[in-house]
């Protein structure tokens, strides 16, 4: 029988025994845009066992420049971006397992997430989500790999459980990193991303069979300039996270949540609670104030100033809005005031 994995396994590196650690691993995606779509199929093609896929948001045409695993049909049938995955991985190579999650990344869902995996993979665009991960894989002893882009940028770091090893918060403060320039505001080359998710697939194979060839340092690159250097980064002893277990965003999910999504023009909203929506019953209640269409996955509103994108959960994305406190308004007055009285 033909071994897909014939010239993986002939690498030294890998070997037959790095390639069945492979076949029994667990890696969770969280965030299947350029960076987290491109590792997931690095991670398929290379025989990763299972695979959890999770995204919050759907295939849009202007993540086809650089989210290499969608098709214009994903656009036109508006599949979130996790079943898409699922669908094109399946093809790929349906020897290993997957898991479609459409959710958002928040204190609330995040043990479901990673609590039974070996490795997390950021492919996030938001460092809220960040620290969340950096703090939960903390408390779970779980390994992971952040990785960043913007224009020819990019940036990727290990995360590796142990006494001696910083976290996120030794590397760089919140604050600091909310203000740093995005893709929405420099723009993206699709090699940048397409480096950089190979880059932590990379090491994500390392550490899943347990090299010693992991890198401990940060890798900065700039494609454009033609520039990269490894940057160290040490553990900070007085690290309020890693050095104290001084959580602030890990447990602390508190009330309607609302996040700007990068270069959307759109901020996505979570409830305090999970709804279940029935998208039917829930479009009579709207059909006064807009137009609504429904598919098997979302519930599409637009009361023609203002979009939603409804998800079964309760989830949001309000568009044509950048102010959190006005999408908030509009999830008010469309979805909480729409939502039956619950008994």
């Amino acid at each position: 029988m033909e071994n897909r994995y014939i010239r993986q396994e002939r690498f030294q590196g890998v070997g037959e025994k790095g390639q069945e650690k492979l076949r029994i691993s667990r890696v969770t995606v969280i965030g299947l845009g350029a960076l987290g779509s491109m590792a997931a199929n690095n991670l398929a093609r290379a025989g990763v066992g299972f695979i959890r896929l999770v995204d919050r948001d759907v295939v849009e045409l202007s993540n086809l420049q650089r989210q290499m695993l969608y098709t214009e049909a994903d656009v036109k049938s508006q599949v979130p971006k996790a079943h898409a995955a699922l669908k094109h991985l399946q093809e790929i190579n349906s020897e290993n397992a997957y898991e479609a999650v459409v959710t958002d990344a928040n204190s609330a869902t995040i043990d479901s997430l990673i609590s039974d995996v070996d490795l997390v993979i950021d492919g996030t665009d938001n460092f809220e989500v960040r620290f969340l991960m950096s703090e939960a894989c903390l408390h779970h002893k779980k390994n992971w790999i952040y990785g960043g882009t913007r224009g020819s940028i990019g940036m990727t770091k290990n995360f590796i459980y142990g006494e001696d090893q910083p976290c996120l918060r030794c590397m760089m403060s919140y604050d600091g990193a909310r203000n740093m320039p995005t893709c929405a505001t420099e723009g993206i080359l699709n090699a940048t991303t397409a480096i950089l998710a190979s880059l932590e697939t990379n090491e994500a194979i390392k550490i899943l069979i347990g090299s010693d060839a992991v890198r401990k340092e940060m890798l900065y690159f700039d494609l454009w300039q033609n520039r990269s250097r490894k940057i160290p980064v040490v553990k900070n002893e007085e690290c309020p996270v890693c050095g104290y277990g001084q959580y602030s965003f890990y447990g602390k999910n508190t009330g309607m949540q609302a996040a700007e999504l990068c270069g959307r023009d759109s901020v996505q909203v979570v409830p305090a609670e999970e709804e279940h929506i029935d998208f039917m019953s829930f479009a009579e209640r709207l059909k006064p104030f807009g137009t609504v269409t429904v598919n098997a996955f979302t519930l599409d509103f637009d009361d023609g100033t203002y979009g939603v994108k409804l998800f079964k959960n309760g989830r949001a994305i309000i568009k044509n809005v950048l102010d959190a406190n006005r999408a908030k308004s509009i999830y008010t007055k469309y979805v909480t005031n729409q939502l039956p009285e619950k008994k």
